[in-house]
């Protein structure tokens, strides 16, 4: 089965990237009525003044798009773009909307029959956009006339690799792009929760307590408060520092596998998945809109991905989270069937007492004991006699020790986070000990530096390099 599901894995990966291959494009769709300019090309005057080294087009249009003055021009293989819904069945669905939203030919019809009496006006206001696709100026082939441009790199594969190396380097000359990665790395460890409980808590529950439990019903406690406690814990800590919402959520999910260290049951189980989905409503949400802030305009998903750094080190939480539960919650293979189930049935035939499971019949055989009592077959690991009993609680109290690390990292952090120091200033505040530092622990803000004692420095420095640029001049 290992060997099918990486077959087709690999499969499956192939089919995916040839249909990405070969039928995704990236087109840029604008009306031609009402351009936007940041969507539209140079005009072939600002494209030679670039060839003949103005910097018109590289950097001026690339940064603030053409200007009023720029002469802006629609591409050449710009076509009309088919609606998704014609305006036929926009009249069927919206009869009563449709007679102030129709398509220039039915305008146009209309007007021939003479029932249209004030053409222009109606066109402005109730006329289908009447838009244009085109393939996106960074994917265009190159040719003859643009081969110098910097939005060609399809025809020049070298120019591509150029072109995304130095997009790698301009991201990571952003310090934004520094705290989401670091705030992403520091939270691995408590991510490994989310690991243990899809992947040892089940056979955790199931082995102890038997076939019977309801396990996905108790995982679904995470599941369910994730869905519906986020809105009402957003909606009560509006206007709140983000991190006086997040240090505490990740404090309360990191100590959560207590409550199964403490008590390794079925409620010791629930009030664990309580308390992580408390602490995770409380932190998880509040790094998305954190990061969300911190991203330039049209970067949110680059930053959203970086966040997520975390998850390139799961395989290693996934296999640290498989060997301590073959260590510590240790499974009784020989009181089952080769299906998994127990053999939890008693099953009696000529006198021969043999456990059998939902399945099949078990190669486990009884014997009446001396006082004539009838033995049990076994329902759970603990009543199986090869069993080698274990400590699972040592796996949570080590599970609870290392989603410690996180909320510690990012409290380590926590300065150059907020981005309330320089960098001058003691690593971006890191080394910076005061009472406020060290409650920050807690989510306490550090308002010993604020953001106008940044901005004023900023400026301050600006104005003393274009004094001295003044005077060498």
């Amino acid at each position: 089965p290992i060997r099918q599901f990486i077959v087709l894995t690999w499969i499956v990966l192939l089919i995916t990237f040839v249909i990405a291959f070969c039928f995704l494009r990236d087109e840029t769709v604008v009306d031609a009525d009402d351009p936007d300019p940041s969507n539209q090309l140079p005009s072939p005057s600002a494209q030679r003044s670039h060839r003949l080294g103005d910097d018109i087009f590289d950097d001026e249009y690339r940064e603030n798009g053409p200007s009023a003055d720029s002469h802006a021009t629609m591409p050449l293989d710009a076509i009309p773009a088919r609606p998704i819904v014609s305006p036929r069945m926009l009249k069927k669905i919206f009869p009563n909307q449709f007679p102030v939203v129709h398509s220039p030919e039915d305008e146009e019809a209309t007007r021939e029959q003479g029932q249209l009496s004030n053409h222009r006006k109606t066109r402005r206001l109730s006329a289908l956009p009447n838009y244009k696709v085109y393939k996106t100026p960074s994917t265009r082939e190159c040719n003859n006339h643009e081969s110098h441009t910097m939005t060609c790199f399809i025809g020049n594969p070298i120019n591509g690799i150029v072109h995304v190396i130095n997009q790698i380097f301009k991201i990571a000359a952003i310090i934004n792009t520094w705290q989401v990665m670091v705030f992403g790395v520091s939270c691995c460890t408590i991510a490994m929760q989310w690991t243990a409980s899809e992947v040892v808590l089940p056979p955790f529950l199931e082995r102890r307590y038997g076939e019977h439990i309801a396990i996905y019903t108790i995982q679904s406690i995470n599941l369910f408060g994730g869905l519906i406690l986020p809105p009402v814990v957003g909606a009560l800590t509006t206007g709140t520092e983000d991190f006086q919402i997040v240090m505490p959520g990740l404090w309360i999910m990191a100590s959560s596998p207590i409550f199964l260290a403490l008590f390794p049951n079925v409620l010791g189980a629930c009030m664990w998945q309580i308390a992580m989905t408390v602490g995770e409503v409380l932190w998880s949400p509040r790094q998305d809109s954190w990061t969300a802030g911190l991203a330039p305009s049209g970067m949110e998903g680059l930053f959203f991905a970086i966040g997520s750094a975390r998850s390139l080190l799961s395989p290693l939480g996934d296999m640290a989270m498989g060997f301590l539960n073959e260590k510590y919650n240790t499974n009784c293979p020989d009181c089952r069937d080769q299906y998994g189930h127990f053999c939890q049935y008693l099953s009696v035939e000529n006198d021969v007492l043999q456990c059998v499971s939902v399945q099949e019949s078990c190669d486990l055989f009884l014997s009446v004991e001396n006082d004539n009592t009838v033995p049990t077959c076994p329902k759970t690991c603990l009543e199986c006699a090869t069993w080698e009993a274990t400590n699972p609680s040592i796996f949570w109290f080590m599970l609870m020790a290392f989603s410690m690390s996180s909320p510690l990292a990012v409290w380590f952090f926590l300065p150059f986070l907020r981005g309330h120091h320089a960098r001058n200033d003691g690593c971006y505040g890191i080394f910076k000990m005061s009472t406020k530092r060290i409650l920050g622990i807690l989510g306490v803000v550090d308002d010993c530096i604020s953001y106008e004692y940044i901005e004023e420095s900023e400026m301050r420095a600006t104005h003393e390099e274009g004094v001295i640029v003044a005077g060498k001049e």
